[in-house]
């Protein structure tokens, strides 16, 4: 049994999740809220996300399951592939025909790692959606001038913070890649 963030020590958490499959850990993962999402962010603190945990081989699509601490929506899929040295990727869920694929860049300091909102490439892997910037009416509702920030929690698990405008949104999501 994988324990609760916000009940256990990130030691017992990522130790509980080391010893399941890929698809276990979703399925935990799938049961967390914010409380749970929030203190996994805190208990990640100092933790290097490295930009090579999001990413594979030039041209390979890597898909990371995900799900975040808003109310409604929030099963998701963030899809990240290195291409021309640069990591891009996008969110796949099932309102983006509302909201837009949102794409974004990976970028890295080489202390943290995070999704950038602000940038998208210049064009898209054939299995991506066309590019579309994240300016423009709806899109920039949910994705205009956010960064997402990320900590590592596990061999594939990483745990995010959304900010827009460099302040918290005070919304977390967590990635288990596949």
């Amino acid at each position: 049994m994988i324990p609760l963030p916000s009940l256990d020590s990130l030691a017992n958490v990522v130790a509980g999740m080391e010893k399941h499959t890929v698809d276990e850990q979703v399925n935990w993962m799938r049961g967390l809220g914010k409380r749970d999402l929030k203190a996994l962010w805190e208990k990640a603190e100092g933790i290097v996300a490295p930009i090579e945990a999001l990413h594979g081989a030039e041209g390979e699509v890597v898909i990371h399951e995900g799900q975040n601490s808003l109310p409604a929506f929030n099963a998701f899929q963030k899809r990240v592939v290195l291409r021309n040295g640069k990591v891009q990727g996008y969110n796949h869920q099932a309102m983006s025909w509302i909201t837009g694929p949102g794409h974004f860049l990976v970028q890295t300091d080489g202390t943290t790692s995070w999704f950038d909102y602000t940038q998208v490439a210049t064009d898209a892997p054939p299995e991506f959606p066309p590019i579309k910037g994240n300016t423009g009416f709806p899109d920039m509702l949910v994705y205009g001038g956010m960064i997402d920030k990320l900590r590592r929690v596990g061999t594939r698990a990483l745990i995010g913070a959304a900010f827009k405008s460099d302040k918290p949104t005070g919304d977390y999501f967590m990635l288990i890649r596949r």
